[in-house]
């Protein structure tokens, strides 16, 4: 057992900033719940979940960077700051400017390919058959938000159009991803 397993975190924010680079380890494994539990509220659209804690991770170390003793306790700075991170990231994988990213498709050699007309039909009608099951399982709101969602709009957008607030839209979409997972994993 280290020295620093019996200070506060306020303590160990401090021997971080003085240079101690074990007190970041002991933060990082105490409050590791922290990142977990705000990391859950979002979701980014076109990355995986990890890529999520990663963000929150960063705005830990960042709360253990600037925190201010005496302010606040350092857990709830640090919430800020992960939520903060969170948030950002949230933004910035759904701009405009990551549209290509997240929504591109690789390419590969199987694109070279001539595809039978015949199996291209098909196909579509699994997909739109596919879509209607999902479609059935939603609420209302729902499939509004996964109509728009489907002609591309962005976050922004759909509030303005559902006159949604951003938390609703977010909710409804991770609603709709677990009930498509749900469906995917019956199949």
């Amino acid at each position: 057992m280290s020295d620093n397993d019996n200070l506060t975190l306020e303590e160990l924010a401090a021997a971080y900033r003085a240079g101690n680079a074990f007190a970041l380890d002991r933060i990082v494994e105490r409050c590791s719940y922290l990142v977990r539990r705000v990391s859950r509220k979002y979701f980014l659209i076109g990355a995986d979940a990890e890529d999520l804690m990663q963000e929150g991770f960063l705005g830990l170390i960042k709360a253990a960077q600037s925190y201010e003793e005496g302010k606040s306790s350092f857990t709830t700075y640090a919430a800020l700051c992960i939520n903060t991170s969170a948030i950002t990231a949230v933004r910035r994988y759904a701009g405009d400017k990551n549209r290509v990213l997240n929504e591109g498709v690789p390419i590969s050699d199987d694109t070279a390919k001539v595809r039978d007309p015949e199996e291209i039909v098909i196909e579509d009608e699994e997909i739109k058959e596919l879509i209607n099951k999902i479609k059935e399982e939603l609420s209302d709101m729902e499939r509004e938000v996964f109509a728009l969602y489907l002609q591309g709009l962005s976050n922004a957008e759909m509030q303005s159009r559902l006159a949604l607030s951003p938390k609703a839209t977010n909710n409804a979409l991770q609603r709709i991803r677990n009930k498509i997972r749900k469906f995917a994993e019956e199949r």
